[in-house]
């Protein structure tokens, strides 16, 4: 099966060792470039020959997304072009979707993290975000925001005329865990960057709020009882907390002084309920619009 690699770009140095890798762990990889540089640095990677096309929209995951339209293979896949990802993980990548193990494939770094190569609290954001993919899509990812991917054609088809959101890798694996595909991870090396700064974003931290709210609004229309649930039972037990507190004053002093925590208790278990109640609802009439679909 053929295999069409995209590479993502802005003026990265080891782009070049990473070309020269791929083409020797591949047999006759289809390799693109999606490159936002300058004139001078585009020059020197028409010499690699390459697939070469210029970024029209912002964002990684729209040069990702523009990369594989332009793909010809049967397997798809994606590395950042800074080399910090190992490419150990790419071949056993395409032999879990080669064999049909699974839809899409990611690259966990936590597995051999170098010294440096990433913050303690770029390392807890990260975990954290990838504990609420992973419970909200009922799945076992660790490294959700990685540069290293491998999907099959079938799986991309069904996303490729999707408008990418700002949430790199992630983008694709809320879309098609959605649509129920099957995604796993396999353990890559990461190592600190040799050159400059990660171009990813200017701010990691909003970068990494903007994709958790991504995934949550994303599981909301997945799941809406995971998350009108959630939000119900937290009310209902404020709301039981606060009337405890409240029968307990009234049992103390013999009088009800506190009617207006009463009144609040009361619509918080009201509210908690109609939440848990609207969701299962929603999610019984998302479950029979999946069912009209398949049919």
């Amino acid at each position: 099966m053929k295999i069409s690699i995209v590479i993502p770009t802005i003026e990265e140095k080891a782009v070049f060792d990473i070309i020269k890798r791929l083409r020797e762990t591949f047999k006759n990889p289809e390799i693109i470039i999606v490159d936002k540089s300058g004139d001078e640095y585009y020059s020197k990677l028409k010499k690699t020959g390459c697939k070469i096309i210029r970024q029209k929209d912002k964002g990684v995951e729209s040069a990702i997304m523009q990369g594989l339209r332009a793909a010809n293979g049967n397997i798809l896949a994606s590395i950042d072009a800074d080399g910090t990802h190992g490419l150990e993980g790419k071949k056993k990548g395409v032999e879990l979707v080669e064999n049909g193990y699974a839809d899409m494939v990611l690259g966990n770094r936590f597995g051999r993290v170098g010294k440096g190569a990433m913050n303690s609290y770029i390392k807890f954001g990260n975990k954290t975000i990838s504990r609420i993919y992973s419970r909200m899509y009922n799945s076992k990812i660790h490294d959700i925001l990685t540069g290293l991917f491998v999907m099959n054609r079938k799986a991309f088809d069904s996303i490729r005329d999707e408008k990418p959101y700002r949430a790199g890798i992630a983008f694709f694996a809320i879309e098609l865990a959605k649509k129920g595909f099957r995604i796993t991870e396999v353990p890559i090396s990461y190592k600190s960057r040799d050159d400059g700064e990660s171009k990813l974003a200017k701010s990691k931290l909003l970068y990494g709020l903007g994709v958790a709210g991504h995934i949550v609004r994303s599981a909301r229309d997945y799941s809406p009882l995971l998350i009108f649930g959630v939000i119900g039972v937290l009310l209902i037990l404020a709301g039981l907390v606060i009337g405890a507190l409240v029968i307990a004053s009234y049992l103390h002093t013999g009088t009800l002084n506190e009617i207006g925590r009463a009144l609040i208790a009361f619509m918080l278990v009201t509210v908690g309920f109609l939440s848990v109640i609207s969701g299962l609802i929603l999610d019984l009439l998302l479950q029979i619009v999946r069912k009209m679909d398949r049919l």
